[in-house]
Order: C-alpha cells, then structure tokens, then sequence
C-alpha cells in the first residue's frame, strides 16, 4: 500500500468517524505521518533488540545446557565411586561372613576327625594289648605244652 492510498483512507476514517474534512496539506497529517515513521522506526528497533535478546537467550540456552551436563556428569561419576565403594563394602563384609563359615565348618570338620583318630588311637591301643595277651598265652601254653 502506497502513501497516497494510505493518506486517503486516513482522510475518509476521519470524514466518516468525527465528521471533518481533512485535505493532504493540513498540520494533523504531518501528525499522522510522524506517527506512522515512528511506529515504523520503533518496529524496527524492537525486531532488532528481540532478534539480539533471542541470540543472547540462545547462548545462555547453550551455557546453561553444558552446565547441566558437566552438573549431572560429576553427580553420575559420584555415584558410580559411591556404588563401587558400598559394593566392595558389601562383598568385604559377606567375604567376612564366608570365611567364618568356613572355619567354622572346617574347625567341625577336623574336631570329628581328631575325634575318629583317637578312636582309632585307642583301638589301636587295645588291639596291641590284646595281642601282647594273645602273645602272652600262646607263650605259656606252648611252655606249659612243652613242659609236659
């Protein structure tokens, strides 16, 4: 739309809304066109300043988005070294609570071995007494056989 059609309208707005002819040369025309520069100036300037303060949002946007990666990074790192500390924890304790086992088992275990040999110790024991009888009593029944 071009000045001439623009200044025409304005004219027939103001002829119909307040009932006033108005022509091209009158002052309150130089109002109308001061206005509408200025709003145009105006528009201009705050497309520029909107366009600078979208730019400077997408930089903090972009700041603010390797923060919060490098914040979340060091918070997983502390995590995993915690996990791994409470996991070697855990596997300490229940080596702890294995070995015990063990032991004990094994403490049982050599208890009902020592027990069987000496058992065995004493059969053995008895079984050499009885062969000193046996030796002992065939002695003297081949003295007393002999002697006869």
């Amino acid at each position: 739309m071009n000045t001439s059609d623009s200044f025409d309208e304005v004219v027939k707005e103001i002829a119909a809304t307040h009932g006033i002819a108005l022509s091209k040369d009158d002052p309150i025309m130089i109002m109308h066109t001061l206005n509408k520069r200025l709003i145009e100036d105006s528009k201009s300037t705050q497309q520029d300043l909107l366009d600078n303060f979208r730019s400077q949002m997408e930089v903090l946007y972009s700041q603010w988005a390797i923060e919060a990666k490098h914040h979340s990074d060091r918070i997983l790192n502390a995590s995993i070294v915690s996990s791994k500390a409470e996991v070697a924890r855990v596997m300490e304790a229940q080596s702890r609570v294995i070995i015990e086992q063990w032991k004990h088992e094994l403490n049982a275990g050599f208890s009902q071995v020592h027990q069987a040999l000496q058992a065995a110790k004493q059969t053995a024991v008895l079984n050499v007494i009885a062969a000193l009888i046996t030796s002992a009593s065939a002695v003297i029944v081949l003295y007393i056989f002999l002697t006869m």
